[in-house]
């Protein structure tokens, strides 16, 4: 197996735009116990229609934040030919699991109960796995590998776009760097020990192992060819395909770690969806 190329692997920054139909939200975490926030994008007829739509929630990046897809993509155009709604929340540089040495820590519950829960409430959305997806960049790649596989009966489809798919795999000897040994200390409290139960319980290669094929949702990863993290996705597929579980993916070249691959990805992503029975409605 392979290892998370870099703790932080930088992304290709040019210059952001600010989008403007894009809704900051506050509320209050029950799982986190404080105030967080989540941006969200709405359906043009939302608020002259009844209609019930599915949701997208859409991860961000380590060192990035809720609101960096809808500042660094065209997520707002992108959305503007769909019939959903986007929720794109701030999970800081949680890995967007429970920790496991900070009991106040988490994450997973903050999405999955929080967030989930109070979009379902204060929103017209169909309250249904079927409507339900979920995708992310860099470390949110590995957020949405992570949630759609453990809680694979909560979501319809998920999406990963140069995910860190790997971080929380154990690293072999072979690889044991400088580098692997600061980035395996720092993710420690987060993922637990190499070789525990709490460590297994977040790794994505993990739980595929785990998951009747027949019950998984419906998988999407893409990476550049140029990007730091392609063999920890190469690594992700090829146990798909061993495994026989469908999957569709996309290694672009020559493309890089960068917003303008992503900014392409949710767009296909997006597409995708609806051809998907509770997003195409």
């Amino acid at each position: 197996m392979f290892l998370l190329a870099t703790a932080v692997w930088p992304a290709d920054i040019k210059q952001g735009v600010a989008a403007k139909n894009i809704t900051t939200v506050k509320f209050q975490s029950e799982s986190l116990g404080q105030e967080r926030f989540f941006n969200i994008i709405l359906p043009l007829d939302y608020e002259s229609s009844t209609s019930r739509y599915p949701a997208l929630y859409l991860l961000h990046g380590y060192g990035q934040g809720g609101g960096s897809w809808s500042y660094m993509t065209n997520l707002s155009g992108h959305a503007a030919r769909h019939k959903l709604i986007i929720v794109m929340p701030d999970a800081s540089n949680s890995w967007y699991v429970n920790a496991v040495a900070d009991p106040k820590a988490r994450f997973e519950d903050y999405i999955v109960k929080d967030i989930i829960g109070y979009v379902d409430s204060h929103y017209r959305t169909v309250p249904l796995p079927r409507a339900r997806a979920v995708a992310g960049l860099s470390m949110g790649g590995y957020g949405a590998a992570f949630l759609g596989l453990r809680h694979y009966r909560l979501f319809t489809a998920m999406g990963t776009f140069s995910g860190a798919l790997t971080a929380a795999h154990d690293v072999p000897t072979e690889h044991d760097t400088d580098q692997v040994r600061e980035f395996q200390q720092e993710i420690l409290p987060v993922f637990g020990s190499p070789g525990s139960p709490e460590r297994e319980e977040r790794d994505p290669l993990a739980l595929v192992e785990k998951i009747p094929p027949a019950e998984m949702p419906m998988i999407y990863v893409a990476c550049g060819g140029q990007d730091g993290l392609l063999r920890e996705n190469r690594e992700f597929v090829r146990l798909l395909a061993e495994k026989k579980i469908p999957y569709e993916y996309r290694e672009v070249s020559p493309r890089s770690h960068s917003w303008d691959f992503w900014d392409d990805q949710v767009s296909i992503f997006l597409d995708l969806l609806d051809k998907r029975a509770g997003f195409g409605e």
